[in-house]
């Protein structure tokens, strides 16, 4: 079946709701332009368009915090066509919200891309909120796939400069780095969630940078400090205190025991992640680029010439059916690492989950395989499978 809507003003049915915890019974979604104005297990009145989604799992959309690129475009273009382009097609993937990703740059080449950030709105599609500036502010001895010769310590001027530019709902940052404890707590103060990561900090200070501001922990495991028993770092930080718990869940970053491990032990923190690159949506092994550099992509993954990652080529729909069929994870709980969390983790209460008042983000799963049949944002029917 195609799905279509009509109208502006709509009931969604379902028997399979998630909101992103399960509501059993035959359930009435009512949206109104982009909201959703009540959930409720009464009938439309009449004359109100009924779409009919019974037999279909409806739940939030998926929020992507972490995202460098997708299908040929990469946030570091610094256009709105390569967002929109990025925005457009992320639909498919059951992505209605995502914060396009920066690599490590100097300030300078940053801020055109932040004042880009204030047109965000005209694009349709997944939403483009705002940037989650992955660097610079980052230690050059755990570059990742990024060039270590951008990278700068952080300091007022140029943090004030970035936000005075445009909009960044995320900032990566080592907090070992000589005053970046302070400089976490000024992005805190002005509502950009600092998340740690590309660092080889100790537990100590990690603890330091829990207690400046900091809520996340970027790509949790990669590009950091292994844990120890004498020298628990970051990941021994990210366990005792409350970070939300960045998750490339491709069975590439981690073993796949180890995505059992998170689905077992902090599901209740762990946000789905896909750091995917220009190269993911296009099942095109190939040369590519990241920022600066040329990437090598193979069907499951995307890394420099040397061979260390560089990125992903993960889609939000993959990721979320890897937390259920390797991870373990049940239908709602796989929704909150894909839905609510990530939104959470930036601050925001009101997508990533579906209630009276909440953005009207939604993705529509074939209730057999889990795979995308439609997309839902603000209210929008922005992707379709065809038949």
């Amino acid at each position: 079946m195609t799905i279509e809507i009509k109208s502006n003003h709509y009931v969604i049915k379902t028997d399979h709701f998630y909101a992103p915890e399960p509501i059993d019974g035959t359930v009435y979604i009512e949206v109104n332009n982009s909201r959703v104005e009540q959930v409720s297990f009464e009938p439309p009145e009449s004359g109100v368009e009924l779409v009919d989604l019974t037999d279909y799992v409806v739940g939030p959309g998926f929020v992507d915090v972490h995202i460098h690129g997708f299908a040929g475009h990469d946030t570091m273009e610094g256009t709105l066509e390569a967002i929109g382009s990025m925005a457009e097609k992320l639909a498919s993937t059951g992505t209605t919200a995502f914060l396009p990703t920066t690599t490590g740059a100097p300030v300078e080449t940053l801020k055109p891309i932040m004042q880009l950030s204030n047109s965000f709105a005209q694009v349709k599609g997944a939403k483009p909120l705002a940037l989650h500036l992955e660097g610079p502010f980052i230690s050059k001895k755990v570059p990742g796939a990024m060039d270590p010769n951008l990278f700068r310590q952080a300091n007022r001027d140029d943090i004030m400069e970035l936000l005075s530019e445009g909009k960044a709902l995320m900032v990566t940052m080592a907090p070992e780095i000589e005053g970046h404890l302070d400089m976490i707590e000024l992005f805190a103060g002005y509502g950009v969630s600092v998340s740690l990561g590309h660092t080889s900090t100790d537990y100590e200070t990690a603890a330091k940078a829990y207690a400046k501001g900091a809520t996340s922990i970027t790509h949790y495991f990669n590009a950091m400090s292994p844990f120890q028993h004498r020298q628990p770092g970051l990941i021994g930080a990210g366990l005792l205190y409350p970070f939300y718990l960045q998750f490339i869940a491709d069975g590439v970053h981690t073993h796949i025991a180890t995505m059992k491990i998170m689905c077992k032990y902090v599901k209740d923190r762990l946000v789905l992640i896909t750091d995917a690159t220009m190269a993911a949506g296009l099942g095109k092994p190939g040369k590519y680029t990241l920022g600066n550099r040329t990437i090598i992509v193979d069907e499951t993954s995307a890394r420099l010439e040397n061979g260390t990652l560089a990125g992903s080529v993960l889609t939000m729909d993959k990721g979320f059916r890897n937390l259920i069929n390797i991870g373990g994870l049940s239908l709602p709980e796989a929704f909150t690492c894909a839905s609510l969390l990530p939104a959470k983790s930036i601050g925001l209460k009101d997508r990533g989950t579906i209630k009276k008042g909440s953005m009207a983000d939604m993705v529509i799963l074939n209730k057999e395989t889990l795979q995308v049949e439609a997309t839902i944002g603000e209210g929008n029917l922005i992707y379709a499978r065809a038949d």
